[in-house]
């Protein structure tokens, strides 16, 4: 409704702009100690280099960068002068352009393939009761920290799972998981993506909100492409389906993003993938979904303010890894992106969210976050591939106005490989499946903190 929908009293047209600066170190140590165990590969060839997720995006070969992270400028609004009249005073408009180094405008672990990338491009009609129609490119129904407009965010980052599994990168062909021998061919392995959801799609989708007595209850249907949002064509010619329900019970205080409330809430996106390079055509599914809740507000006669959230999140089929060797464009098989594909590959997540507002300047927050990916492989998936990553955020946020705000974040990392490489009838001999199992955790262990710092501005 925020961002789908004008207020009553909003102007008719708003300029919209979002700038924010950045600094990221991430104090993790490049890779050393890797050795060439029996077989391939060589995993000495990466010695010296540095983890994709220990370095800053979207160039993933530094550890430290000050960087614009975005840099957004539109307009929104209801149709007017001329152009209004009783059909179109019913309806909404919404544009967005992104102009900063970012993964909307750089191709997924390459180079910068657009000087402008388009965000936002939508209508919306508000014709029927109860049930609105939103069409073009918009942010999909999901995770709450992804649906959330970018500068209401309290955190820098996304969480692990939102930023490696609803946060899609698309590849014409990806390389088999590690020590996966009989894992179906994916098409040509490749070391780029040639784009990205960015938590968008382009699509139709029904929506509203109720209000009955102190509840307001809101739901959204939504089917797009399932496809990079920048990409014309698209061989995956299944429609993606987004679901979204929630129930908030009002609160007194807050306006807009940081109304009050008690919300409760579900989603799920469901599609299917095919490699264009994949001879076979093979399709695959993937799932999306999860739950949650958040409660923002003053209570027991407190005069401060309290947030806490609670999300639960799981991911079934196209699970994206990392690069090969986890180093983007590295020296073991190129750095080509691994995704396990088939079903009951399975990945899940958990994050505790808490905040406390002293005054209206001050914020403090802490967020838990823990993703067990691949926790569960399918029979032609070695179960080496399971990674724990737990994550502690320490958050400060400073509001000089509504307009302008610094964020500090320290992230507390620690990345785990908890099963060894398994070696059977399906999987590489012992020896090479402990020669894999060594050098994954030498590469597991350089995972260290990251400190960031973001200055926020937003007409």
């Amino acid at each position: 409704m925020l961002q789908g929908t004008e207020h009553p009293f909003a102007p008719e047209h708003k300029i919209l702009a979002l700038i924010q600066p950045s600094y990221t170190y991430d104090t993790s140590d490049n890779l050393s100690g890797l050795t060439d165990s029996p077989g391939p590969p060589d995993f000495t060839a990466n010695n010296g280099e540095r983890l994709a997720i220990t370095s800053v995006p979207p160039w993933f070969d530094d550890n430290n960068a000050f960087h614009i992270r975005r840099a957004k400028f539109g307009v929104r609004g209801i149709f007017s002068g001329s152009l209004r009249n009783k059909f179109t005073s019913k309806m909404n408009y919404f544009t967005l352009i992104e102009v900063a180094p970012n993964l909307m405008t750089y191709d997924p672990f390459g180079d910068r393939a657009r000087v402008i990338a388009l965000d936002h491009l939508s209508l919306t009609f508000n014709h029927l009761p109860g049930a609105r129609i939103r069409t073009g490119l918009f942010k999909t129904p999901g995770p709450d920290e992804a649906l959330q407009g970018v500068h209401t965010l309290d955190y820098i980052e996304l969480t692990d799972f939102t930023a490696r599994e609803v946060l899609e990168r698309f590849v014409t062909g990806a390389a088999k998981p590690a020590a996966s021998p009989v894992s179906p061919a994916l098409g040509t392995p490749t070391n780029t993506a040639y784009g990205i959801n960015a938590v968008r799609d382009w699509g139709a989708q029904i929506f509203d909100s109720f209000n009955t007595e102190q509840w307001d209850l809101s739901y959204a249907v939504m089917l797009g492409r399932g496809e990079a949002i920048h990409e014309k064509k698209s061989i995956n010619d299944h429609p993606e389906l987004y679901l979204y329900t929630s129930a908030e019970y009002d609160l007194l205080g807050g306006f807009g993003p940081s109304k009050n409330g008690l919300k409760f809430y579900g989603w799920y996106q469901a599609g299917k993938r095919e490699f264009s390079t994949d001879p076979s055509n093979t399709q695959y599914d993937r799932e999306r979904y999860g739950i949650g809740s958040r409660l923002l507000g003053r209570f027991f006669a407190s005069k401060y303010k309290y947030r806490f959230g609670f999300e639960m999140m799981f991911a079934d089929g196209m699970i994206f890894i990392a690069p090969t060797g986890g180093v983007a464009d590295g020296n073991v098989s190129n750095g080509n992106l691994q995704i396990a594909a088939e079903n009951d590959n399975k990945s899940r997540a958990a994050t505790l969210d808490l905040g406390f507002y002293p005054d209206n300047k001050w914020q403090f927050d802490l967020r838990l976050h823990r993703h067990d990916l691949l926790y569960q492989t399918a029979a032609s998936i070695n179960p080496g591939t399971h990674r724990v990553l737990n994550d502690t955020t320490l958050g400060i946020n400073y509001h000089f106005s509504r307009k302008l705000r610094l964020t500090f974040n320290y992230i507390f990392r620690k990345l785990e490989a908890p099963t060894d490489y398994a070696s059977n009838g399906l999987f590489p001999a012992d020896a090479v499946s402990q020669g894999i199992t060594d050098n994954v955790n030498t590469i597991v262990d350089t995972v260290d903190d990251r400190i960031l710092l973001q200055l926020t501005w937003a007409l």
